[in-house]
């Protein structure tokens, strides 16, 4: 009885240890972890190159870098042109779609009329009522603050400029003494440890978030094929969409591609419709068959947790939960069973 309170409060303290860690630790070293990865990532093409073109290994390390960053800029640039040119559609023919919804409001008035008994006009004004108000607070909070706010706009983008260059100079200075630091660190006992839980963390912790991005990529790309055949002027954005969506397991594709089928069928576009709920079908099954072949039960998590996990995470982090939960829950794990293995070799 004894041992089990100490376990729950040694549990507690590393669950706490790890919160505070990721909220308040993790976005100052966030540059430096960057720039370890990447070493980690692009040594092995450096140590490559040094030895067939007789290169330094820094100065091979940093063609490499600039290489992958010039491919990422690149496919980042015909991404973001593509869906700034959808956008730019999708604003150009606001007025259309407001016509459209318009219409399609006065119609389910008249169902509601005919079903209810309740006059289509005191529907209509009731909902154009509510749409004003909307209005009126998008034009009195949210316009001002974005005014208000652009400078601090702007210097959010020149902290992200530092933060590249801090990367790109990180990324240099441990290539440049990636074996001297190694030895130095072996030299502090708490680096063992820490290197076991990251070699269990980068195993287990690393192929749930490879599968999952891997996931993800598959989904919105069946997405943006999908409705490019079905010849979607915005299939790009959309897919997208569905696709970052479908990485919240409480959220998935259905919540998009169901209604939206479900409404094409209900305004007379019934082949449309059927397309997108077999498009669900099709993700949510590939979901279903992917994640277990490429996780299977080497986590020894229960689903359950891991959803758990992501509300939680989104609750204590915001936004970033989504990835930081799951990776918080893994991190303690991976703690207490070092802890434990501790115990038992002791």
């Amino acid at each position: 009885m004894r041992r089990s309170y100490k376990d729950i409060v040694k549990l507690t303290g590393i669950a706490l240890a790890v919160f505070l860690g990721m909220k308040y630790i993790l976005p100052v070293v966030i540059p430096f972890f960057i720039a370890w990865v990447l070493v980690r990532f692009l040594m092995p093409g450096a140590v490559f190159l040094e030895r067939r073109l007789h290169l330094k290994k820094v100065t091979a390390g940093g063609i490499l870098l600039v290489l992958l960053t010039g491919a990422a800029g690149i496919a980042l640039y015909l991404l973001g042109s593509s869906l700034i040119r959808q956008i730019c559609n999708l604003a150009a023919n606001f007025d259309s779609y407001m016509q459209k919804a318009e219409h399609l409001m006065k119609v389910c008035c008249s169902a509601v009329e005919k079903n209810t008994g309740i006059h289509a006009q005191a529907v209509e004004s009731f909902i154009y009522d509510n749409m004003v108000v909307v209005e009126q607070r998008i034009q009195t909070y949210a316009v001002p603050g974005v005014l208000k706010n652009s400078l601090s706009y702007l210097m959010s983008v020149l902290e992200w400029l530092g933060v590249v260059l801090i990367v790109f100079v990180s990324y240099m200075l441990i290539l440049k003494d990636y074996e001297k630091l190694g030895e130095v660190l072996k030299k502090y006992g708490v680096y063992e440890r820490a290197r076991r839980i990251n070699a269990a963390m980068m195993s287990l912790g690393g192929a749930w978030i490879r599968a999952q991005l891997l996931i993800i990529f598959i989904v919105t790309v069946i997405c943006v094929l999908g409705l490019t055949l079905l010849g979607y002027p915005y299939a790009l954005l959309m897919g997208i969409v569905i696709g970052l969506l479908d990485a919240l397991p409480f959220i998935g594709t259905g919540t998009i591609l169901i209604p939206w089928g479900a409404f094409q069928m209900f305004t007379g576009k019934f082949w449309f419709g059927v397309c997108l709920v077999l498009l669900f079908l099709v993700t949510n099954t590939l979901r279903e068959f992917l994640e277990p072949k490429l996780i299977g039960d080497r986590m020894g998590i229960y689903p359950i947790a891991m959803v758990a996990a992501v509300y939680i995470g989104i609750c204590v982090y915001g936004v970033a939960g989504v990835a930081l939960g799951p990776v918080s829950l893994m991190l303690i794990i991976e703690i207490w069973r070092e802890l434990q293995d501790e115990r038992t070799e002791g």
